[in-house]
């Protein structure tokens, strides 16, 4: 079984998924890590953007990489990106490759693993616009939190610092952003940006949070044993 990344969006949050599945994987030698394929194309338009109708379709380059990894005859696919799943009902007909869903992974995990029924979603404003988690979170009776456009306006902010390289946030100004939305302390947040686990890792956040990134990783990492129709 051979996993294929589409990856570039960002390059950072790419690294960051393939090094999780690295640390996931269960192996004693080179030969027991999974056979992976990324192809970091950069090329690719921002997402956010061409949600808020302010960019161009990255529809043609995602259809690109997708191709490139069929054809360099990968069997599954992970997006290490949560806006890109805006996109992913489109990009599924052009491939037979399974490509997993990121957002139903971590909906569906969440269903099974935890006893919470709404979670507190920190992400781009394309995804919150898109409305993808909460279309798929109802699906599994669960409810989204979104921040007002105030606070989204600053996850922005932070989330293109990030992907400069830039790590200027307070660990106490994640967790103030958190405090206005959560009903009580056991709230879950969502990191639901690929570059907001790298900030939160950077800087020490003080909460717990789950991470889509690391339940796609594992998931890609059980993959391999699964056949494709599982």
């Amino acid at each position: 079984m051979i996993l294929g990344i589409m990856g570039g969006m960002g390059p950072a949050a790419t690294c960051y998924l393939f090094n999780k599945i690295i640390s996931l994987t269960p192996a004693t030698k080179d030969q027991e890590h999974l056979h992976i394929i990324i192809d970091n194309n950069v090329e690719i338009p921002d997402r956010t953007a061409y949600i808020l109708g302010l960019g161009e379709n990255p529809i043609t380059e995602m259809i690109k990489s997708i191709l490139k990894l069929e054809i360099m005859g990968v069997d599954y696919i992970a997006i290490p990106c949560n806006t890109a799943h805006y996109f992913y009902d489109e990009i599924t007909k052009y491939t037979k490759v399974k490509i997993l869903n990121m957002i139903y992974e971590t909906a569906k995990y969440l269903k099974n693993n935890y006893t919470h029924k709404k979670y507190l979603l920190l992400a781009t404003e394309g995804t919150y616009k898109s409305e993808i988690y909460k279309i798929i979170f109802q699906e599994f009776d669960l409810d989204i939190i979104y921040p007002d456009d105030t606070h989204k306006k600053t996850l922005m902010n932070w989330i293109y610092d990030v992907k400069s390289s830039k790590f200027n946030v307070e660990p106490m100004e994640i967790q103030g952003l958190i405090d206005k939305y959560i009903e009580d302390s056991h709230m879950p947040v969502i990191l639901g940006c690929t570059e907001l686990p790298l900030l939160a890792e950077e800087i020490g956040a003080p909460k717990e949070y789950i991470d889509p990134i690391v339940i796609l990783a594992q998931r890609c990492v059980e993959m391999r044993n699964y056949k494709l129709n599982d």
